[in-house]
């Protein structure tokens, strides 16, 4: 056991240094503190896309603004839309909670290969390691909204009447990006349909279905870009000449 302060042995001090001290050091040192500040970050959102998700769900069927009170219970709709509206609440309530449980499953899964990385330094392990895989996370996220969003709209087209979608704002959030943020414009901002306007209707379910898997490409493209970018700062700082000052030390004899 290592002693804590100088000259003496104090039992209390000494315990406390190499049971916590030391061991806090030792993970700073091969950067199992990071490793566990990260995949805990990560693990949280996981939950919270998960909690979040079903709390949002329920949380927006009531209230003045919520859906029932104005689809279900409105006046001045007709029973056609009502019905139609019934049926967009129920297909609405089981694929939100599908989507936040697939969203949670994505993000677990990838805080467990996050967590089974290597460690090998702070910087690397930031940019090589945790951006590269966050990019990945997020546009994985961003395909899976942007599907929601695309088949609540396709669920409303054919119902002619409101679907239900509270996580669409979730889905706004992903598609804000520059590269996506043109698609994200391109989808609906409330999920709504109309045999009187099926054809647009119809139009802006496609979008979002089609442009799901091109917002997933287009993140992928992004990884890649930024692990090329990165490669090449690696390859500079390596070619970067290494100064030295030559010294030259000779040694007279005397005769």
């Amino acid at each position: 056991m290592e002693k804590n302060l100088p000259f003496i042995e104090f039992g209390i001090t000494d315990k406390n240094y190499n049971n916590r001290v030391l061991p806090f050091l030792g993970n700073v040192d091969n950067g199992d503190l990071f490793k566990w500040y990260v995949v805990n970050i990560w693990r949280l959102l996981s939950y919270a896309l998960l909690i979040g998700g079903i709390a949002i769900t329920f949380a927006e069927l009531f209230g003045d603004s919520g859906f029932i009170k104005q689809n279900l219970q409105a006046e001045g709709i007709s029973g056609g839309k009502k019905a139609g509206a019934g049926v967009g609440l129920v297909l609405g309530l089981i694929l939100s909670l599908v989507a936040a449980w697939f969203m949670y499953s994505v993000t677990k899964k990838r805080t467990d290969q996050l967590k089974d990385e290597a460690y090998s330094g702070l910087l690397h392990y930031i940019f090589c390691v945790v951006i590269p895989r966050q990019i990945t996370l997020v546009g994985e996220l961003a395909f899976i909204m942007v599907l929601y969003i695309g088949i609540m709209q396709l669920i409303a087209t054919l119902v002619g009447s409101a679907a239900y979608a509270p996580l669409l704002s979730i889905g706004e959030l992903l598609v804000s990006a520059p590269g996506v943020d043109t698609l994200g414009a391109l989808l609906p901002n409330s999920i709504v349909g109309d045999y009187d306007h099926f054809d647009m209707d119809i139009r802006l379910a496609l979008t979002g279905i089609i442009g799901s898997v091109i917002v997933l490409i287009v993140y992928y493209i992004y990884r890649e870009i930024y692990n090329y970018t990165i490669k090449i700062i690696i390859a500079l700082i390596h070619f970067v000449p290494k100064f030295a000052i030559p010294i030259a030390i000779r040694n007279r004899s005397e005769n």
